[in-house]
C-alpha cells in the first residue's frame, strides 16, 4: 500500500451511507477524513480557520448549496482546493458543468469503492508534484517532446504530470485548466495503453470493475502479442497553444462510429467517459484514419480570460 502522509480529505453527502462508505475506506488509507452534511459546512470550517484541505468530495445534488455553487466558491479562494465530483446516474449536463467549472474528476453512483481511492491517490500525488515543481516552467519560450513508453499506469499518471506541469507557469493558461488539459491527456494515453495497445475491450471494466479490469491489464502485459507495443506521445508548446499526439501499435478502431458520450444513455458507459472529459476540454480533437493516433490541441487563454 502507498504511503500517505496524513493528508486531509472533506466528504460532502446527505447520504449518510455514502459518507460513511468513503470516510471508511479513506481512513483505512492513512487519510484524515472529515465527513460534512452539508456544503454549507465546509465553508463554516474554513472561517474557523481550517486551512489543511487537499481534496473535496462532494456529491453534485445537495439539498441546499449543490456541488456546481461549491465549486464557484471554492475556485475562489486564494489557495483552491481540488473538487472531486460524485454525480448520479444520467446527470450529464451537470457533470459538464462541473468539470467546466474546475472540478479535477467525477465519479458516478453506483461507484466502486476501490476505484474512488485509486482516483483519490491518484489526485493527491499531482498536488504534491505540483507544489514541488515550483515556477520554473515561466521561463520556457518553446518546447518539443517525444516519448516512448511501455503499458503501464504510473507512466500514465507521470506524463501527464510532466506534460502539463509548466502550462500555467508560462501564461499558457491557469492552474485550475492546466488540471484539466492533464486529466484529457490521462486519458488519451490511458486509452492508447488499454484499448489500443493491449485491445481490452471497455466492457470489461463494466462487467467486471476496476479490480477485474486491473487483472485484465496484468494478464495481457505478458503476453508475447502485446507486451513489446508501445505508445507514442508527442508535445508540442507554443505561444500559441499545446498540443499533444499519441499513437498507439493496436489495430486502431472505427472513430467514426463512437457513441455520442453526451447522449445520457452512453453516460455511464466507460468507454464515453474518456471521450466526453477530452472534448470539453481540448479545443481541437482529430483521430488519424486508422483509429489509433489521437491529436489533441488547447489555445492559449489570455489572462483577463482566465479570471
Amino acid at each position: 500500500m502507498e504511503a500517505v502522509d496524513m493528508q486531509s480529505i472533506v466528504v460532502i453527502d446527505d447520504e449518510e451511507v455514502i459518507r460513511y462508505a468513503l470516510q471508511k475506506k479513506l481512513s483505512r488509507l492513512g487519510f484524515t477524513v472529515t465527513s460534512l452534511e452539508k456544503a454549507e459546512d465546509l465553508f463554516y470550517l474554513l472561517k474557523s480557520g481550517e486551512r489543511n484541505i487537499d481534496l473535496i468530495i462532494t456529491d453534485i445534488k445537495l439539498r441546499k448549496m449543490d456541488g456546481i455553487e461549491l465549486l464557484r466558491h471554492v475556485n475562489a479562494l486564494e489557495n483552491p482546493i481540488p473538487v472531486l465530483i460524485i454525480t448520479g446516474q444520467g446527470n450529464i449536463e451537470d457533470a459538464i458543468k462541473a468539470l467546466r467549472y474546475g472540478a479535477c474528476d467525477f465519479i458516478r453512483k453506483p461507484f466502486d469503492i476501490n476505484e474512488v481511492a485509486s482516483i483519490v491517490r491518484g489526485l493527491i500525488r499531482r498536488k504534491q508534484e505540483k507544489q514541488l515543481a515550483g515556477n520554473f516552467g515561466k521561463f520556457i519560450t518553446y518546447e518539443k517532446r517525444v516519448f516512448k513508453i511501455p503499458v503501464d499506469i504510473t507512466m500514465c499518471n507521470v506524463i501527464s504530470y510532466v506534460l502539463t506541469k509548466n502550462l500555467a507557469a508560462t501564461g499558457m493558461c491557469s492552474n485550475t485548466t492546466a488540471e484539466n488539459i492533464a486529466l484529457a491527456l490521462r486519458e488519451a494515453v490511458s486509452n492508447a495503453m488499454f484499448h489500443g495497445n493491449l485491445e481490452i475491450p471497455s466492457f470489461i471494466r463494466g462487467e467486471r470493475g476496476i479490480r477485474g479490469f486491473n487483472e485484465e491489464i496484468e494478464a495481457r502485459k505478458s503476453e508475447e502479442r502485446y507486451r513489446d507495443r508501445r505508445v507514442v506521445v508527442e508535445y508540442e508548446l507554443t505561444p500559441e497553444y499545446v498540443e499533444y499526439c499519441i499513437e498507439d501499435e493496436g489495430p486502431g478502431f472505427n472513430y467514426r462510429e463512437l457513441p455520442d458520450p453526451r447522449d445520457p444513455e452512453n453516460f455511464l458507459k466507460d468507454s464515453g467517459r474518456g471521450l466526453l472529459i477530452i472534448r470539453i476540454h481540448m479545443d481541437e480533437v482529430e483521430w488519424n484514419g486508422r483509429g489509433n493516433r489521437i491529436r489533441i490541441r488547447k489555445y492559449r487563454i489570455e489572462r483577463n480570460e482566465m479570471n
